[in-house]
């Protein structure tokens, strides 16, 4: 007996997703319908239901390579269609903030004891409901509604910015305030990540040795503070100035020379320094 996904129409119309990024997120929107009626695949801490597909079974599903794979969760993610988390131990989590469940008619399955992490995902499944400014997800959890917020969503992120990415609170407060909602706010710490790693690369290239300590928030304390003025400036200048086309660009390219002049600044600290504690020898003559 063959068995199908459904793929909603309304993904076609998103232009910024080729044909891979759109299976493949039809493939994740299909297992979640399993997920949702197996108590092993909610996550307590989030309060919402998730997806584990690894690269491993995407490859195979879709016919591709490895790094075409890691691609297409990447642009996923930076789309908003999904938020990743990694466990210690433990494969991806894939969350869908665009899930919803609209087979309310039908009766729920049983939670199954099994705690394999694999599911039977191909099955006939209800049409999809995406869009980009859906504010709430409403999932199945024992019989009860839990509806997700815009609000569960960003602070998904705001936790992310402070256990692995060191952000200070000024900062991540910063990035809230000028962002609507979780993808927003995702792709500006995204914007602040990739700028700052190319920095890091091309000055290491250039012989600045201490580039890496310059640039982690944890030993340069200096930096942060600064950052947060420019990104504020950076946001207000992107919204208002409507002769900013591309304002991912812009911001991109203002937060390279930023991080190009903290670390020479940072060299420059450690040199001042260095000719300040230098003591000239006295040698006494006869």
């Amino acid at each position: 007996m063959n068995q199908f996904i459904k793929f909603d129409i309304e993904l076609r119309n998103d232009d910024r997703l080729n044909n891979d990024e759109r299976l493949a997120y039809a493939y994740l929107y299909d297992r979640m319908h399993s997920s949702i009626k197996r108590r092993e695949f909610f996550d307590q801490k989030v309060n919402a239901y998730y997806v584990i597909y690894t690269v491993e079974e995407m490859i195979k599903d879709l016919g591709v390579s490895r790094n075409t794979v890691i691609n297409v969760y990447k642009k996923l993610t930076a789309c908003g269609y999904i938020i990743k988390k990694k466990v210690f131990n433990g494969a991806t989590r894939f969350f869908l903030p665009h899930f919803y469940d609209d087979s309310s008619n039908s009766i729920p399955a049983k939670v199954s004891n099994d705690n394999s992490n694999q599911t039977n995902f191909k099955q006939n499944t209800a049409k999809t409901a995406v869009t980009a400014g859906v504010d709430k997800t409403n999932i199945q959890h024992q019989n009860k509604t839990v509806k997700i917020s815009e609000f569960d969503l960003m602070q998904n992120v705001v936790d992310g910015l402070k256990a692995k990415a060191a952000f200070e609170p000024d900062l991540i407060n910063t990035l809230v305030k000028y962002s609507e909602n979780a993808r927003c706010l995702y792709q500006y710490a995204q914007l602040i990540f990739k700028t700052k790693k190319a920095s890091l690369n091309r000055l290491i290239k250039q012989g600045y040795c201490k580039a890496k300590q310059a640039l982690q928030f944890e030993t340069n304390y200096y930096m942060q503070n600064d950052l947060v003025k420019v990104m504020r400036n950076l946001i207000i200048q992107t919204r208002t100035n409507h002769k900013i086309h591309n304002k991912a660009a812009y911001i991109a390219k203002s937060l390279y020379k930023f991080f190009d002049d903290t670390v020479k600044n940072y060299h420059d600290r450690i040199n001042m320094s260095t000719i300040k504690d230098f003591n000239i020898p006295i040698v006494k003559l006869n």
